[in-house]
């Protein structure tokens, strides 16, 4: 059998359960100070919760590939453990899918509300009068704009110097 040694692929699958166990936990804090905020937030829609799942199917996942490869389960459990197997494997596949997506839509949001547009569903309907400045606000708020993107400049090029 070409492979890892399986005492080491049971040995990385229990560090992947502790990891996918902390991940729930944390997921879970973040759902608690949600709905303390009072934010209505269900479970899967937490990338902590998620992940952490996906962590434990995966290593089950593995546990069951070495179980079979090594033939540890009878003969008789082939029925049982094969389409397990797969289940598990296919099920670990989605949630990868869905975690990868949740994240491209939130670099999505951040970029967007970053950009000053925010998304169409946080966009707000409110309307407002539009406040008829003078022309001396308008060059207070030209120099604040040019004082604020100086300092930006200055600060970039003090980044890149550390860097």
């Amino acid at each position: 059998m070409f492979g890892l040694d399986p005492r080491l692929v049971a040995l990385l699958c229990l560090v992947f359960i502790g990891i996918g166990i902390f991940s729930i936990t944390q997921g879970r804090k973040r759902l608690r100070i949600e709905q303390a905020q009072g934010l209505r937030s269900a479970w899967y829609k937490q990338p902590g919760i998620l992940t952490g799942i996906e962590y434990i199917l995966l290593s089950v996942m593995f546990l069951l590939n070495i179980g079979i490869s090594y033939r540890w389960f009878p003969s008789s459990l082939n029925t049982i453990v094969y389409p397990l197997y797969v289940a598990i494997l296919f099920t670990s596949a989605i949630l990868a899918g869905v975690i990868i997506y949740m994240s491209m839509q939130t670099a999505r949001r951040r970029r967007a509300l970053m950009g000053g547009q925010a998304p169409q569903h946080l966009q707000r309907t409110d309307t407002y009068e539009k406040k008829e400045i003078t022309s001396e606000e308008h060059e207070t708020t030209l120099q604040k704009r040019r004082e604020r993107r100086k300092k930006a400049a200055a600060a970039r090029r003090r980044r890149a110097v550390k860097a």
